[in-house]
């Protein structure tokens, strides 16, 4: 996959016997790099294992090189996955947690049109 040129610095912290890919659509892409450039002020040198959806939510597996910033950049990951939760992951608009069939999502409203439904919070 190709991604814009405002990722390189998150592909570049990502160990590469992980693999070297970001498995989200585009709508949380700015949202990670901004991640990013929060996380590397606190610490320059942390690496990223991760960097992807599950049950509709943002996972960003990460490590300190240093364990005294853990906290700090916990913190940071913490508000993006919150953020991440109402933001629909394809178009980066305002969304909510959707289901269809066994996968969750979050998504924006149009998508209740392919068979995606609300979760009820």
């Amino acid at each position: 996959m190709e991604y814009p040129d405002f990722l390189k610095p998150v592909l570049a912290r990502i160990n590469p016997d992980y693999g070297v890919h970001i498995s989200c659509d585009s709508g949380w892409w700015t949202l990670i790099s901004n991640c990013d450039k929060e996380l590397s002020a606190v610490d320059p040198d942390y690496t990223i294992f991760q960097v992807k959806e599950k049950f509709g939510g943002l996972r960003y597996y990460y490590s300190p090189s240093n364990p005294d910033f853990g906290t700090k950049m916990d913190e940071i990951v913490q508000k993006y996955e919150k953020i991440c939760s109402m933001t629909c992951e394809v178009t980066g608009k305002h969304g909510y947690l959707m289901k269809k069939d066994f996968r969750y999502r979050t998504l924006n409203e149009s998508h209740i049109e392919q068979g995606w439904t609300k979760v009820d919070p």
